[in-house]
């Protein structure tokens, strides 16, 4: 090797030394770097070196210290801790990963966008729903994950890839940005139906409605019983609601290609008109006092519906209001929202973690934590921390007892293979107050399909005009 040559070569290793956080070694005579020779080549070797070929050759993520900004809170947060600790404590690639709550999700919200409009890049992994991910986009803050899925050294296999729920993985993909993968799902919920069984059985019948049909004519049975305006089912008036009944009717809020808003299809209409039946007839109800689990466990309400996440606050409550009342407690359950497709279509959603666009070693490094901690050991120690759902099928094998403890779990969790998602548009989270706005004023008497023809429309102006940002 020709001296300058090797001097070059000195030059280069001091600039890796001070990337990576190294004091720079003194100056010194080619014979001595000669000597470090077999140090350089055993640095590249091992576990997690640096890939030799593909799109990711040569980004070392070793040693990179990764911040997350999350929304996990009090006793899941703690519990979170520990599978961090055991993250930082084992892998082999000496990632630190540093988990921070931000708050909700309103307040990660501002802090990445405060981070953007001063320059700075936000944390590597961020939490949000597939609207921020578009919105983010408009400034091309986040990384596109399919660089990393895809990568023949550091991505999925095609059986690890397969595991993934097909609905879940694929939320984070947006036709209006070139199909970038902007976001992955650590975890998801269900929207799902939560019924009294003893009460039905009682009322003569042998299980939960499958049908919307059977659902009315439950619903209206168990407000007569009650006599008094409760009884029946709780009326939800938030846009994930109203895309809950649509699915299961057969329906979609997005149009084919997911790049604006149907709202007046006839899967929509035909949902607003059953739901404004029963609430004329008394078979159904509004309750704004709070959460609906006390009134369902006190039998006010024969069905509710809302997120799986709510199942141990459902539990606590059936327990607690069984004994107050001095009553044995009533069995109860989750199902699918009552359909009319050969199949339940359930409406699974939940906050997405992003790569946030930066240094290539602190987007790889960040990746490797993702894919670790949506590995099915550690998904399964997850479950139970947060009652989460899984996004991967083979987490199921690890959750024979937390099912068995918990079987209202178990039986959302059979549900997950008939997964639908709402819009991941940027302009979602407007369109729900809009969606939100126009069922209230049909279950006040406005004309159903004019309504949803407006809404139709202005979500769909609403679009336009973000998406003009892009262009």
């Amino acid at each position: 090797m020709n001296t300058k040559r090797m001097w070059m070569l000195a030059a280069l290793m001091v600039g890796v030394l001070v990337l990576a956080g190294c004091p720079a070694p003194a100056a010194q005579a080619p014979a001595a770097m000669e000597e470090e020779a077999p140090a350089e080549e055993a640095m590249d070797s091992g576990p997690c070196a640096p890939a030799a070929d593909g799109p990711l050759a040569g980004i070392d993520p070793r040693g990179q210290t990764i911040v997350w900004w999350h929304q996990h809170s009090g006793s899941r947060e703690e519990k979170l801790a520990v599978i961090v600790e055991d993250y930082n404590a084992n892998n082999e690639c000496g990632i630190v990963l540093d988990a921070q709550n931000q708050g909700g999700y309103n307040d990660i919200r501002d802090k990445v966008n405060a981070s953007t409009a001063s320059g700075e890049q936000p944390a590597s992994l961020i939490v949000g729903y597939q609207n921020d991910q578009a919105f983010y986009q408009l400034n091309e803050v986040l990384a596109d994950f399919d660089k990393f899925i895809d990568d023949p050294n550091w991505g999925l296999s095609a059986e690890e890839r397969d595991d993934y729920f097909a609905s879940f993985i694929e939320q984070g993909v947006h036709p209006v940005f070139d199909g970038q993968r902007l976001g992955f799902p650590p975890n998801r919920s269900m929207e799902v139906l939560y019924y009294n069984l003893t009460w039905l059985e009682e009322l003569g019948f042998d299980g939960p409605p499958a049908t919307p049909a059977e659902f009315e004519e439950m619903a209206c049975a168990a407000a007569e019983a009650n006599g008094d305006g409760t009884g029946g089912y709780i009326l939800r008036d938030d846009a994930s609601a109203t895309a809950s009944w649509t699915f299961a009717l057969g329906g979609d809020v997005l149009n084919e290609d997911n790049t604006g808003y149907v709202y007046n299809g006839q899967a929509t209409i035909d949902a607003m008109t059953m739901l404004k039946r029963m609430l004329d007839n008394g078979c159904a109800y509004f309750f704004t006092e709070g959460y609906p689990n006390p009134e369902f466990a006190a039998r006010r309400a024969s069905f509710t519906q809302g997120s799986s996440s709510g199942l141990p606050f459902y539990a606590n409550d059936i327990v607690t209001i069984a004994e107050e009342q001095g009553r044995d407690m009533d069995e109860w359950g989750v199902t699918a929202i009552p359909h009319t497709t050969e199949n339940p279509v359930q409406n699974i959603y939940g906050a997405d973690v992003m790569i946030t666009a930066g240094q290539p070693e602190q987007e790889l490094a960040a990746w490797l934590f993702i894919k670790w901690f949506t590995s099915p050991e550690v998904q399964a120690r997850w479950v139970e921390a947060s009652n989460y759902f899984p996004t991967r099928a083979g987490t199921e094998a690890h959750l024979s007892g937390y099912v068995e403890e918990n079987p209202q779990y178990g039986e959302a969790l059979a549900l997950l293979g008939h997964g639908a998602y709402e819009p991941q548009l940027i302009s979602y989270q407007a369109v729900r107050d809009a969606a939100e706005t126009a069922f209230n004023e049909i279950m006040q008497g406005a004309d159903i399909q004019a309504t949803l023809d407006a809404l139709t429309e202005t979500a769909n102006e609403l679009q336009e005009e973000l998406m003009g940002e892009v262009q």
